[in-house]
């Protein structure tokens, strides 16, 4: 019997020492949890407010933004093709003892530009910018000026056209008549002016002005004599 009250004892001194620890570790809990305001204390986490979505902005005003600078507005004489070769025919004609508007011929042509008249007897080509083909001009109105005192004009005017254009790039084939003045009942001369035209931005451009002249031998094939 002792033997038995002695065995519970021992056993019950490990039981006892474990509650001890225990309480001992709640007081400690408790004592750290009282050293805390409320306030901060964990708190369950408030849902984010998802803002409600904006109403779309209005699309701006005026024309889209290609990223490109501005085209100035086009000249008039080189806004379209057929604009480009009436200029071309009113910038090289002109009255009795005056020179044309050589204004118009410098504002239609590329710098780089040439004008190539037919060939000459030794069987030379010319490729005059221009300035040369201007410069060219102007001697022979004032030669003839100085030789008999009047200088006898110079009008050119289309009278059929072949246009052939892909993109920015356009052949022209327009057969011209040239009389000394408008009212002339017949024209001296006759042939077909080959016109190399090019777009840029919104406005074309002369490339090339390559002409040659009817004969007798070679006359000018019915296709390039119909309507424009």
């Amino acid at each position: 019997m002792e033997r038995s009250t002695f065995l519970l004892s021992a056993c019950a001194i490990p039981f006892r020492a474990a509650l001890l620890s225990t309480a001992v570790t709640l007081f400690f809990v408790a004592a750290a949890l009282a050293a805390f305001p409320p306030e901060t204390q964990t708190k369950p986490l408030a849902p984010t407010p998802v803002a409600a979505p904006s109403a779309a902005a209005p699309p701006a005003s005026g024309p889209p933004d290609t990223g490109r600078p501005a085209q100035p507005p086009a000249p008039r004489e080189a806004a379209s093709v057929d604009a480009i070769v009436q200029s071309l025919y009113d910038s090289v004609s002109h009255p009795p003892n005056q020179e044309p508007d050589w204004s118009r011929l410098r504002a239609i042509f590329l710098p780089s530009g040439r004008l190539i008249p037919p060939r000459r007897s030794t069987g030379e080509l010319a490729f005059l910018s221009p300035d040369d083909f201007i410069a060219r001009v102007s001697k022979g109105i004032a030669s003839r000026r100085d030789q008999d005192g009047k200088d006898q004009g110079f009008s050119e005017r289309e009278v059929s056209r072949k246009t052939d254009c892909y993109g920015n790039i356009c052949q022209v084939f327009s057969t011209y008549e040239g009389r000394y003045t408008p009212g002339d009942p017949a024209p001296f001369v006759r042939g077909i002016n080959a016109i190399q035209l090019v777009k840029e931005g919104n406005r074309w451009w002369i490339v090339n002005v390559l002409w040659d002249q009817e004969t007798p031998e070679r006359p000018i094939p019915p296709e390039y004599m119909g309507k424009r």
